[in-house]
């Protein structure tokens, strides 16, 4: 789009009030406003269409997680996902490429998107509050964000999403910045860890207050690559919480892993080459990765 000149998803432009002003955003100018402001916005697809893709991702995950659900509610487990899933079952694919989700986001960034990552859930993450920055970020910044599928309707105790409004605009953070070194972070199981003192300690010096998002079967909640969220305790583990995360990069950019960005003199950024789930194939093929001079560098 030739209006996105700074390089930035157009939803965080300095220039944001002048484009809403011209109409850029067309029919999503509600949620892009919502999405300057609070780093999330919501989407509410209760057609037919949409809930029978819902239900059919769900009717294929019930077997899929018979086993382990029988060892979460025992508390043998960790709470079970499936990553990528798409590659398995075309019902996820189908809903990771939904035409209105894609089209919103296009409006919202100013690119072009494509899915990359799935990630499927019977039961709440109880996952710590956490920016997906760190994970999964791109040059220029910005251009990652995650899509949140409501498979059913969520209930308090099952331990439902929650998020920090305006957590978005807080620094983005990599290993270089918190000074860790490559050994620190292979040395740790779940290197996330490492960055959860300074996400709490965020939360308290900016005031950000959580939000719980008890959400209704179709719902979709797209938040912001810097928005802190992460997953309630589950006080009843016979409930279900069955969802579909989808994770999105956007076209013309490199693709990195913060987690793992050090000094240059430990290694510098790690560059990373992202399957396309529409195509099945990498972002970039060997040549255009050749011509970018990442050759060894590829995740």
């Amino acid at each position: 789009m030739a209006l996105n000149l700074t390089g930035q998803p157009l939803v965080d432009r300095s220039d944001f009030a002048y484009l809403q002003a011209q109409g850029v955003f067309g029919q999503w100018q509600e949620m892009a406003v919502q999405m300057n402001r609070d780093g999330y916005c919501l989407l509410h697809l209760h057609n037919q269409e949409h809930l029978q893709a819902v239900e059919s991702v769900v009717s294929d995950m019930v077997s899929e997680f018979a086993d382990p659900l029988k060892q979460w509610e025992a508390g043998a487990i960790g709470s079970p996902r499936l990553q990528d899933g798409w590659k398995d079952y075309q019902s996820i694919r189908k809903l990771a490429l939904s035409p209105v989700v894609l089209d919103l986001l296009e409006s919202l960034y100013g690119r072009k998107p494509f899915a990359f990552q799935t990630l499927n859930f019977a039961v709440g993450s109880e996952q710590h509050y956490h920016s997906d920055a760190v994970h999964f970020s791109s040059y220029p910044m910005g251009f990652m964000c995650g899509v949140w599928f409501a498979l059913q309707t969520i209930e308090l105790n099952s331990g439902p999403l929650h998020y920090f409004p305006g957590s978005h605009r807080l620094p983005y953070l990599s290993a270089r910045d918190l000074d860790l070194s490559p050994e620190q972070v292979k040395a740790e199981q779940h290197p996330q860890v490492l960055f959860e003192p300074h996400w709490e300690e965020a939360v308290v010096t900016h005031g950000l207050r959580r939000e719980t998002f008890l959400a209704q079967a179709g719902d979709v909640f797209v938040w912001h690559a810097n928005l802190l969220h992460g997953g309630d305790v589950v006080n009843d583990r016979t409930l279900r919480r069955w969802s579909q995360v989808v994770h999105y990069f956007f076209d013309d950019c490199l693709y990195t892993t913060p987690m793992q960005n050090f000094r240059f003199d430990q290694g510098g950024a790690f560059v990373r080459n992202p399957l396309d789930i529409a195509t099945g194939t990498e972002r970039y093929g060997p040549a255009a990765w050749q011509e970018l001079g990442l050759v060894g560098r590829q995740a």
